[in-house]
């Protein structure tokens, strides 16, 4: 899937504006060659070098959905597979201090996946040009056998009202968000300023609560504070009523009021974060609410660069600068996930570009008062795919540990990473 949506990046960025075929890769392809400027990051926060993590409140969530308990409470301790029961999947940098606790067969594609609502794996299928009928399909892992298959249940979804003729479902597919309990879906169309929409569904998918007008809607995730329900998200304009010709590429936040992407006062009015001039990237969400986004960059020295944005910037009114943890040549960011610090501990933000043969880089942060900061050097290569891998995506699960989803030819394979102790 990567490898044609790679491909199709490409030659989106050597064709007119307006490709209808494929609408949102345009859309990321246009907003690369206009340069558009954005508000600059700011300098790079560095807290105390025993920067620890902050006890998150209670209803603090994972980046796909589903409410979790406090990341760091005491839980059994890991049990880690032997490298030889992966090694034909993947191998992991020394330097990269996680090792793989649980492996499931899966018998179909399952690059894409993210944590859904019903307790494990989700990935929607048909949303990406391939002729398929759209459907969510829930993986069930089981719990007390680490190296069983998964079993699936495909689930279809209701497609919207007035749809445009020529449309493109984002690159999420459906996300289950941790409040509500909704889930959200978003298209982009062909045109100027790539017009579409994101579409908050129920937590059955069966039909469509609130949609709201959005201009390249490209990557997105929910996160709850209290009273608080927010999407997070990439793309080109702000959440609104009606259309726009906004085409404002940069990272963005829109609280959900009373079920309605978009709501009047006193629910606050949606607004861009920050920006970078270059292209859309996938966005993530760490167990502590700090948020994270792939930014694809033009005319800099590298071709991408990780941000990450401290979850007091997203739930306070205004702009915010982000905090550039990393700068990678990945030609575009396919994938990414973050898993927050832990007993004083760096966090780590994962990614991998769309390269079919691409290693998942490895760029740890660390977390103090609110603040972000770099933590040590990127590891370049911190998961590397055996040759017979032809997918691979990165996510993390309610408990924040991070997951694998991996392809080959004629399967794939969930797999479960935990840190290790020193």
């Amino acid at each position: 899937m990567f490898d044609s949506i790679k491909l199709a990046r490409e030659e989106a960025q050597a064709r007119p504006a307006a490709q209808p075929w494929l609408p949102w890769l345009s859309a990321v392809a246009v907003t690369t060659l206009l340069g558009l400027v954005a508000c600059s990051s700011s300098d790079e926060v560095t807290p105390a070098a025993d920067a620890g993590t902050e006890t998150p409140d209670g209803g603090v969530v994972a980046e796909d959905g589903g409410a979790k308990e406090t990341p760091d409470a005491a839980r059994p301790g890991p049990v880690f597979l032997d490298p030889s029961t992966y090694a034909d999947l993947v191998t992991i940098d020394a330097s990269f201090p996680f090792g793989v606790t649980q492996r499931h067969r899966a018998d179909a594609a399952i690059v894409g996946s993210r944590w859904g609502r019903h307790g494990g794996p989700m990935v929607t299928t048909g949303v990406y040009g391939d002729g398929a009928t759209p459907a969510v399909v829930h993986w069930t892992i089981p719990g007390d056998a680490p190296t069983d298959p998964a079993t699936r249940k495909e689930q279809p979804f209701a497609a919207a009202s007035d749809l445009p003729a020529t449309f493109f479902y984002g690159p999420d597919g459906m996300v289950d968000l941790p409040f509500g309990p909704f889930a959200l879906l978003s298209y982009t169309g062909s045109g100027a300023a790539f017009p579409g929409e994101a579409l908050l569904y129920d937590a059955a998918y069966g039909a469509v609560k609130s949609r709201a007008k959005v201009n390249g809607f490209y990557s997105g995730v929910g996160l709850a504070d209290g009273a608080r329900q927010l999407v997070v998200y990439s793309g080109l304009s702000p959440l609104a009523a009606a259309d726009s010709t906004t085409n404002d590429n940069g990272l963005y936040v829109a609280d959900v009021c009373d079920g309605a992407l978009v709501a009047s006062a006193p629910c606050p009015a949606p607004r861009k974060l920050f920006g970078w001039s270059g292209a859309s990237g996938p966005v993530a969400t760490d167990a502590h609410g700090n948020a994270f986004v792939g930014a694809s960059l033009s005319g800099g020295a590298t071709s991408d660069a990780v941000y990450g944005l401290p979850k007091a910037k997203l739930l306070a009114e205004g702009s915010a600068d982000g905090v550039k943890l990393a700068e990678v040549d990945s030609g575009g960011t396919a994938s990414l996930a973050a898993v927050a610090p832990a007993a004083g501990a760096e966090g780590w933000v994962l990614g991998l570009g769309f390269d079919p043969k691409a290693a998942v880089y490895a760029a740890p942060y660390v977390e103090q008062s609110g603040a972000l900061g770099k933590g040590a050097a990127v590891v370049a290569a911190a998961i590397t795919r055996a040759n017979d891998v032809e997918g691979l995506s990165v996510f993390t699960d309610p408990e924040g540990d991070l997951w694998l989803a991996v392809t080959t030819a004629t399967e794939g394979f969930y797999l479960e990473l935990r840190p290790r102790t020193p």
